[in-house]
């Protein structure tokens, strides 16, 4: 159980690291809205189930 949650927590970093590169690209409006919409999902709480990971290219 606990391996699940190292990966659980392994996955967070990385994901937020991504997230800190792509916006230090972001012109500053765009940044700060960015900035702004990562500031409220992280004051909800973070929890397995409610992470979305997006794919560089996406089935969708």
């Amino acid at each position: 159980m606990q391996e699940k949650s190292r990966d659980f927590e392994y996955s967070i970093k990385l994901a937020l690291d991504n997230a800190k590169k792509r916006i230090s690209l972001l012109e500053d409006s765009n940044k700060k809205c960015v900035l702004e919409e990562y500031n409220e999902w992280m004051k909800d709480g973070l929890s397995k189930h409610t992470v979305l990971l997006l794919r560089e290219d996406p089935i969708i």
